[in-house]
């Protein structure tokens, strides 16, 4: 800690005016929301933005060029790491007030596009700044020109911030009150633009100057701006590939199940001897039977959840969920194109060369399910292990049924790399029983999750109007917990309940 200097090489004031005004009108969420923003929360708040309003491949080009914004900013802040007092005066603002903007403007429409891109136009710059901060962090000068462009950001964050919040006080709706205040907070924009572009010039001669100082280093920024452009250009191809893969939106439905998953609950399965016997064989396959109701999706959840957080280094980690509410989520062909998004998220930035191929956007026609299988298999073999987790098969047709139980077979007997499935369904489906007989099995029974049960019931003893408005004994509350488990007879219940009483 030693090389860690106290004071930043520029004026803290402006920052510390700029956050204050930030905060000036919001809610107490909204604070809350500024306080905690980090640079992980960012982002996923934005990709949801996005995807929520952008249409087909637009969706990928906006959240890229928002991922430059980010990456900026996070390269700011590790050139500031020799100094002190770093994370709250100058990230804590930038990420904050971008995720509160952010947040603001989701119930604004085209308007929250609208914002996103104009944090993309500012985005396009930062990619340069981002060199000059990894090449020249120790002249103090470039550091104090930077600190003006990004403190433009806050500034321009700031303007946002008050844009949204007198729409939200119309008597009209957002976006209708968002129309009639947008030309002059377009032209102050162009205004924090323009400022912003001077700030970019005395960015741009600090770093000549730097520049000259070290001039032995110039091969260096030449060599940066090719990787830069040959990092890019790869980001572009992977863009392109996952735009033309028609998938389900697999994180969003996760999400809703996992937020169904009480504290404490799905513990018993991490040493339930067929899971134990499951992680412990290379290639295998679980299948978790339960009647509707059981908990089976939120189990499913729960084990993506301690996977992801286990962070086991070259593990590709595939979830889906069958959904009979959405037709889309029930075609096999649909299923395996979203395991196959999954994977090349998860691949290295460096394999999306010129020559990386996809059979998707060939043709007007999708791939055949033999081409997507070979191709998943292809992307595999770049990982050291996989493990797929598959709910709820039995909402499938039964042709769709057939189509990945070819599937799990092929890949718990024909990869060269450990891959691992877990597939949840109801016990009455024929044909899968069938075809998964040779796998391990686990039953949701009673008796497993009548502990998990119990815990919901009185929790939700507790919380109810029935505590609030009875003084019940001990022995009675027991007795109306052993009911209302006994009731349950093997389903999961909600956090929620309403009870009726007769007297």
């Amino acid at each position: 800690m030693t090389n860690v200097r106290t004071g930043l090489p520029f004026p803290t004031q402006p920052w510390e005016v700029a956050k204050a005004r930030f905060l000036e009108g919001l809610s107490q969420e909204e604070v809350r929301r500024f306080k905690n923003a980090t640079l992980e929360n960012l982002f996923y708040d934005a990709s949801a933005t996005q995807k929520k309003h952008a249409k087909g491949s637009r969706t990928w080009v906006i959240q890229e060029r928002i991922t430059s914004l980010v990456d900026g900013i996070q390269d700011y802040g590790k050139a500031l790491d020799v100094f002190s007092n770093t994370y709250p005066l100058v990230l804590c603002p930038l990420w904050g007030s971008i995720r509160v903007v952010l947040h603001i403007a989701q119930e604004a429409g085209k308007f929250q596009e609208k914002i996103v891109d104009m944090f993309a136009r500012i985005g396009d710059v930062l990619p340069r700044f981002q060199i000059y901060e990894k090449l020249f962090r120790t002249h103090e000068r470039l550091l104090a020109a930077l600190s003006m462009a990004y403190l433009d950001i806050l500034g321009f964050c700031i303007s946002a911030k008050d844009f949204f919040l007198r729409a939200k006080d119309a008597l009209l709706p957002i976006s209708i009150a968002c129309m009639g205040i947008w030309k002059p907070f377009r032209q102050q924009f162009d205004n924090y633009i323009s400022e912003f572009r001077k700030h970019q010039k005395r960015v741009e001669k600090e770093a000549g100057l730097a520049h000259m100082i070290e001039f032995k280093r110039s091969q260096e920024i030449e060599i940066a701006n090719l990787a830069l452009q040959v990092r890019n250009r790869k980001i572009q191809k992977r863009h392109q590939i996952l735009s033309s893969i028609p998938s389900i939106d697999y994180q969003l439905k996760h999400n809703k199940i996992a937020a169904l998953r009480y504290p404490g609950t799905n513990t018993w399965i991490q040493q339930h001897p067929s899971y134990r016997k499951w992680l412990d064989t290379n290639s295998a396959c679980l299948v978790c039977y339960g009647i509707p109701g059981s908990g089976k999706s939120v189990l499913a959840a729960s084990i993506v959840e301690d996977l992801r957080a286990s962070g086991e280094r070259g593990t590709a980690l595939c979830y889906y969920y069958c959904d009979y509410t959405d037709i889309e989520s029930l075609d096999s062909s649909r299923l395996l194109a979203t395991l196959i998004v999954q994977l090349l998220v998860q691949l290295p930035l460096d394999k999306f060369s010129e020559s990386f191929n996809s059979p998707f956007g060939q043709s007007n026609y999708a791939p055949s399910i033999t081409v997507m299988l070979e191709y998943m298999s292809t992307l595999l073999g770049t990982f050291q292990k996989i493990v797929i987790i598959l709910d709820g098969l039995d909402e499938l047709t039964q042709e769709s049924q057939k189509s990945i139980l070819d599937v799990i077979s092929h890949f718990t007997q024909n990869t060269t790399r450990p891959t691992k499935i877990l597939v949840t369904s109801r016990p009455e489906e024929y044909l899968l029983r069938n075809g998964l007989n040779q796998y391990i099995h686990l039953n949701l029974t009673t008796s497993l999750i009548q502990e998990d049960i119990s815990l919901l019931v009185e929790e939700t003893l507790r919380s109810s109007f029935l505590a609030e408005s009875l003084t019940l004994s001990r022995g009675l509350k027991e007795h109306v917990k052993d009911c209302l488990v006994k009731g349950a007879n093997g389903m999961q219940v909600q956090p929620k309940m309403s009870f009726v009483i007769r007297f």
